[in-house]
């Protein structure tokens, strides 16, 4: 069984996984000026970054104006997101119901916390990786978006394709990181 198969059986079976990080498998497909959590401590104030995670929390607070906080893991640690609400707006889905994301915008540092202001946001894209080391090239499989994101019945359609993938990829983030309860 290949590393990515692995993941999603641990993740499948138990909702976490004592192996690879889904971005310690994703990391070597990603664009090299894709950051980590690690690389953002050496970054200053103001500069452009792109990072990419797992998404473990997504809050909207009604006290915030509207603005989304989120919270990606990589394989190095975890990263906050601020998502201002023309991005939310612009970028709902993937900010409500993505598992897997990358998103680009400033580095904000304040009182010793770093955030990532973000100014766009997209769903991460999995690679289909070689099976024989789970590492090297990779080639993209386009995830299409799920239709709904809250309201989803019990045994409702996959992705706009029926992709399998989609489901998979979905599989990776439990239903308590979500704003909302998906269907299974």
């Amino acid at each position: 069984m290949a590393a990515w198969e692995r993941l999603l059986a641990d993740y499948g079976s138990t909702g976490i996984t004592l192996r690879e990080h889904p971005l310690e498998l994703l990391r070597p497909s990603l664009g090299a000026g894709v950051r980590s959590s690690a690389d953002l401590e050496t970054l200053g104030h103001g500069e452009r970054v792109e990072v990419a995670g797992l998404v473990l929390a997504r809050q909207r607070p009604a006290t915030a104006k509207g603005i989304t906080f989120m919270l990606l893991e990589d394989e190095h640690g975890t990263i906050n997101l601020i998502v201002p609400v023309p991005v939310y707006e612009r970028c709902r889905l993937v900010v409500r119901a993505e598992p897997l994301l990358t998103a680009s915008g400033r580095l904000e540092r304040r009182d010793g916390v770093v955030n990532v202001v973000v100014g766009d946001v997209s769903r991460l894209e999995r690679p289909e990786l070689p099976p024989s080391s789970g590492h090297g090239r990779a080639q993209v499989t386009t995830i299409e978006p799920r239709k709904t994101w809250s309201t989803e019945a019990e045994g409702g359609e996959h992705g706009a394709t029926g992709a399998p993938e989609a489901e998979d990829l979905r599989a990776l983030a439990p239903v308590a990181h979500s704003f909302g309860a998906r269907g299974r």
